[in-house]
């Protein structure tokens, strides 16, 4: 009996797509402020009252 193309494929938790979505997210509002010459600076974002853990996850994405 052949498999089907969804039965091979991995199954991701919601939150696993969560995560990974906002990653892409992430990285991709960073790319854009880094093309107009203005880079995310972490003393900004603490001013403007974003958590450390939010910060965290803008540098590493």
């Amino acid at each position: 009996m052949p498999k089907t193309a969804s039965a091979s494929k991995k199954i991701k938790s919601e939150d696993q797509l969560l995560d990974q979505g906002i990653s892409q997210l992430l990285l991709a509002v960073k790319q854009h402020a880094a093309a107009k010459g203005k880079p995310v600076k972490r003393d900004q974002l603490l001013k403007e009252g974003y958590s450390e853990r939010f910060i965290a996850k803008v540098e590493e994405a």
